[in-house]
């Protein structure tokens, strides 16, 4: 069993004790079903990147307190020895470099969107903006009923309060930065 399973089933264990929330009454706040967030609690079942949104979305917590797992307070991050949660059929790789920092607002993600990788974000908090720089490849970014074109280098801010897409309909994998800041 690899230690993001268990860092996401540990804090879903964690922050469910410390609110006094039953499986059910935690269901009913994140739209996830109790036998999905049981398994996830048992490290049976890996979430999917949509699942974990809904869950730390409805829980109030930041959503890189399931990937974050002891942070040891060293400045460098080796991204290649961090562990990716694939999303997208396996064709999004995300990874959290920063977890989210109460004192700065905002958490960092490094991630990889294989050829055909179609990412749908649900709506965050209101006063959430995302910031995204692409640095290989194209990013297709849909946000509402508007379609942005990204290609590397370029960078787009946006409010993030409403459904959003991640998208790479080319031949080439894309790279980008993502900056949630809340």
């Amino acid at each position: 069993m690899n230690n993001l399973l268990l860092n996401i089933s540990n804090t879903l264990k964690r922050t469910r004790a410390e609110k006094g929330l039953t499986l059910e009454e935690t269901s009913r706040l994140t739209g996830v079903s109790k036998a999905m967030l049981g398994q996830i609690e048992r490290a049976e079942s890996t979430p999917t990147v949509s699942t974990l949104w809904k869950i730390s979305t409805g829980l109030k917590i930041s959503f890189s307190e399931f990937l974050s797992g002891s942070q040891d307070n060293n400045n460098i991050v080796l991204i290649d020895e961090l562990d990716p949660v694939y999303e997208s059929d396996g064709k999004m790789a995300l990874y959290n470099v920063f977890p989210f920092n109460p004192l700065t607002g905002f958490e960092y993600f490094y991630i990889k969107l294989f050829p055909g990788a179609h990412h749908v974000s649900s709506p965050h908090k209101t006063s959430t903006e995302e910031y995204v720089v692409v640095t290989e490849g194209t990013l297709e970014i849909v946000i509402g009923d508007k379609k942005y074109v990204l290609k590397a280098p370029s960078a787009l801010l946006f409010k993030a309060d409403e459904f959003h897409e991640y998208n790479n309909p080319y031949d080439e994998d894309v790279i980008f930065q993502n900056i949630v800041k809340y």
